[in-house]
């Protein structure tokens, strides 16, 4: 049984770096998103897909320790959190799943955070991007600058910056 928590734990550490390292990609992503380098963008990409792919690796080996362990104790195959092995653990392994515990916790809510806050860049970024197309759009082609009821509409631009002639 020992040999599984260890088993375990080690997994659990395993999965804390790649989260580390997730987490550490999406610090630089918010610099890469604010420098508008499209090839630093694709690299900052792959990195993340490497670090997701890394958490799905580790959280399958994962889930099937925690099975084995669950099948071992004979406990309830429903329950499979890490606080209800806490239980059946001597002192050492206690404490280890509960150190590997905080640090995920931890990353977990520091990675929300980073993405939500690049998000928030992101949509801001689109917003500025769609107003400034339809700005170009408008003086490139302007719509009509009348009502249908002969009044002169208000907010429209005058005039065209592109020339078709010449």
């Amino acid at each position: 049984m020992h040999s599984l928590y260890d088993s375990l734990i080690s997994v659990l550490w395993e999965e804390v770096e790649v989260y580390r390292k997730l987490r550490d990609s999406l610090l630089n992503e918010r610099e890469t998103l604010a420098g508008s380098s499209a090839d630093e963008l694709y690299e900052s990409n792959s990195k993340k897909e490497t670090c997701i792919l890394k958490v799905r690796m580790v959280e399958e080996v994962r889930t099937k320790l925690v099975e084995r362990i669950i099948n071992a104790l004979n406990l309830d195959g429903n329950d499979r959190r890490l606080s209800t092995l806490l239980l059946h653990g001597d002192d050492s392994r206690k404490r280890g799943l509960e150190e590997c515990r905080s640090a995920l916790s931890s990353f977990l809510m520091d990675i929300h955070e980073l993405n939500e806050r690049n998000k928030t860049l992101l949509d801001s970024s689109l917003f500025y991007v769609r107003k400034s197309i339809d700005f170009l759009g408008q003086l490139i082609s302007p719509g009509a600058t009348y009502l249908s009821t002969g009044r002169l509409k208000a907010n429209s631009l005058n005039g065209k910056i592109v020339s078709r002639e010449g």
